[in-house]
């Protein structure tokens, strides 16, 4: 299988623009058209109606973006019949040519995170484009999630500086004996670590997790990893924006993706709209994000 940053940066050119969709199961929060008769939230209503909600989403948003961000937890508060709506929510993905991140931050020992990695990377489980991981157990957690991008073409987000205001409580904190915030020590691994992974395309399987609301960060955090692909959730409803997000980008206006979940999905006039509408305010809400960021990124602006 070819590599996954080239089969991402081939995407993202063909799209012409970096903007992914974050898929977060919030069943309270889908139009009625979706929910309306189905009954009791059964195993077998949850796999339906998560299903459907995001078949509907996806056929709105796959001519426009590159990959989508199913978010794991948000999946799993249903139960099985929740990640049973997974596993159809990423055979829908890929369908429509679309990339798959599992954004599940999984990590453990080394034995535990192989059997992670073997749910997500290989070809025989979940068999997703990509997972998110935590590195705070240390490099060796990381090796057998870097060893499945290698055997299977598969690619590996590494959280490393979050959008929240609280990752300052322990992504910022000095190291001693260097003086360097946390985040920094952990840049400097994920650059290591993915030096044997670099594609064709120049980018490398292992990348990394930025929020957007730390641009400073951001550019510095480029410039340690200079292959790496920067995944930067923390745009629109987490409060950062286009501009913030600019940072994590390179001089070629590649080398990130910017995400968006609340804002795409969930920003609609009703619970009472229309299914017609609301797939039209989906593709609306996504639009307007890709013209934003390409802006900010002075990526000129094709044909969807």
């Amino acid at each position: 299988m070819k590599p996954f940053a080239d089969r991402l940066i081939d995407a993202v050119r063909r799209k012409g623009n970096p903007c992914i969709a974050g898929l977060d199961p919030r069943i309270d929060l889908m139009p009625e058209f979706i929910k309306s008769g189905r009954g009791a939230l059964s195993r077998d209503v949850v796999r339906s109606i998560v299903t459907d909600f995001h078949e509907l989403v996806l056929d709105a948003l796959a001519d426009l973006i590159a990959a989508v961000k199913p978010q794991l937890a948000f999946y799993e508060q249903y139960g099985i019949g929740g990640m049973e709506a997974f596993e159809n929510t990423l055979n829908a993905a890929r369908q429509r040519g679309l990339l798959v991140i599992a954004d599940g931050k999984r990590n453990d020992i080394s034995s535990t995170a192989e059997a992670y990695a073997t749910a997500f990377l290989s070809d025989t489980a979940f068999d997703a484009d990509s997972m998110t991981v935590t590195p705070y157990l240390g490099r060796d957690s990381l090796v057998p999630f870097a060893d499945a991008c290698a055997k299977y073409g598969k690619g590996l987000f590494v959280v490393l500086k979050t959008s929240n205001p609280g990752s300052r409580d322990f992504q910022d904190q000095p190291l001693e004996g260097t003086g360097r915030p946390l985040y920094e020590t952990i840049a400097t691994m994920i650059n290591d670590l993915g030096k044997e992974l670099i594609g064709e395309s120049g980018y490398s399987a292992i990348g990394a997790v930025v929020g957007a609301t730390f641009p400073d960060d951001g550019r510095k955090l480029r410039a340690l990893m200079p292959r790496a692909i920067i995944l930067v959730p923390g745009y629109g409803a987490q409060g950062g924006s286009a501009q913030s997000a600019a940072a994590c980008f390179d001089e070629n206006g590649l080398g990130a993706l910017v995400s968006s979940s609340r804002g795409t999905t969930y920003s609609y006039s009703g619970p009472d709209i229309s299914r017609s509408a609301y797939t039209q305010t989906v593709r609306e809400n996504m639009l307007r994000m890709i013209d934003d960021v390409r802006k900010a990124i002075s990526v000129p602006a094709q044909a969807p």
